[in-house]
């Protein structure tokens, strides 16, 4: 029997990935036992640790960018692992494809390139399953909700917004990701009843947000807004915020807001019009100031240490002007 553990990044791609992985084996074995975790880069070797892997054949780790400052944890728990089940790391994040080579000097296999989604990268796998229009359905709504472009399928773009809505509701609720991934898998439904519904309650809060965070503006220039939000619960939304403000008035939108009581995460987002690497100034501040950081060119967060998030955000805040005034001369 066929047993596999799976690692997902908790936003839509990551559980596209982590959907269309379980429905490629179910194909070939209808007897398949699988279990399915969440994790942020900062996160992952916690996970790695706490996830039940000792009767898996199979650990496939979705969508989550490699984070160097714990490597060495999350190697030494896969050199652990070496000889008793097969580990896989699939992404398209810069960070995991820069480093391919160090993720395979461990054992592990990797399939990391430059794609519009991770699912995008199991398109041949899709095809192996018993309903392979669906999946593609399912990686084309992966790449819309990764893409920071306005997307051409206006159903698909409903589609996203519906189901970011639902996880930003909640964004610990890792219960409704797996409910969510099931209803892909079982009954192939993209927009289940239940992420409907918690849109619904989600929408009244974005709004609340919405506005709360226009009188929350606490540095602004003409490519540059920045949104104080600590004191303010601000659910799953704050890249839903950052990409409205960025769209609608043309400027690099970063938010800043707590998680628990030690950390501020500073998330940011940058329009078309504007050329700036996000990925490399917040991969490079947070490693300066012992955080995390990463994502793509236009959209990324970084996680510090709360006694110096003012200090990090001063140096962001000079790094983005610094790069945009590069790009105007």
């Amino acid at each position: 029997m066929v047993r596999i553990t799976l690692i997902a990044h908790g936003d839509i791609d990551g559980l596209a990935s982590a959907a269309i992985v379980i429905a490629h084996y179910l194909y070939k074995e209808k007897q398949l036992k699988y279990q399915l975790y969440f994790a942020q880069p900062f996160s992952l070797h916690v996970t790695l640790n706490r996830a039940e892997v000792s009767a898996s054949n199979v650990l496939y780790i979705l969508d989550v960018a490699l984070y160097r400052e714990h490597w060495e944890q999350v190697s030494q728990r896969v050199l652990g692992l070496r000889g008793k089940l097969e580990v896989n790391w699939v992404d398209h994040h810069p960070s995991t494809i820069s480093n391919k080579d160090v993720l395979e000097a461990v054992g592990i296999r990797v399939m990391a390139s430059p794609a519009p989604a991770t699912a995008s990268l199991l398109r041949g796998i899709a095809l192996e399953t018993g309903n392979p229009g669906f999946y593609e359905r399912l990686i084309a709504l992966a790449e819309v909700a990764d893409a920071t472009e306005e997307p051409q399928d206006s159903g698909l773009a409903s589609a996203v917004e519906i189901l970011s809505g639902s996880l930003a509701l909640d964004p610990l609720d890792d219960e409704f990701k797996r409910r969510l991934v099931e209803y892909w898998v079982k009954r192939q439904l993209l927009v289940p009843e239940e992420a409907a519904e918690r849109f619904e309650v989600a929408e009244e809060k974005a709004r609340k947000l919405y506005e709360e965070a226009r009188s929350k503006i606490v540095y602004e220039s003409l490519t540059l807004r920045v949104i104080d939000l600590r004191e303010t619960r601000v659910y799953g939304f704050t890249g839903r915020i950052a990409s409205h403000q960025a769209k609608v008035d043309g400027k690099v939108v970063l938010v800043l807001f707590r998680v628990g009581y030690d950390s501020v995460v500073i998330t940011g987002r940058a329009p078309d019009n504007l050329e700036v690497n996000l990925d490399e100034i917040f991969r490079e501040v947070a490693r300066l100031w012992g955080g995390s950081g990463g994502g793509h060119h236009r959209a990324a967060s970084l996680r510090v240490p709360a006694p110096v998030a003012d200090k990090v955000l001063d140096e962001v805040v000079k790094e983005v002007e610094a790069s945009l005034s590069r790009r105007v001369l």
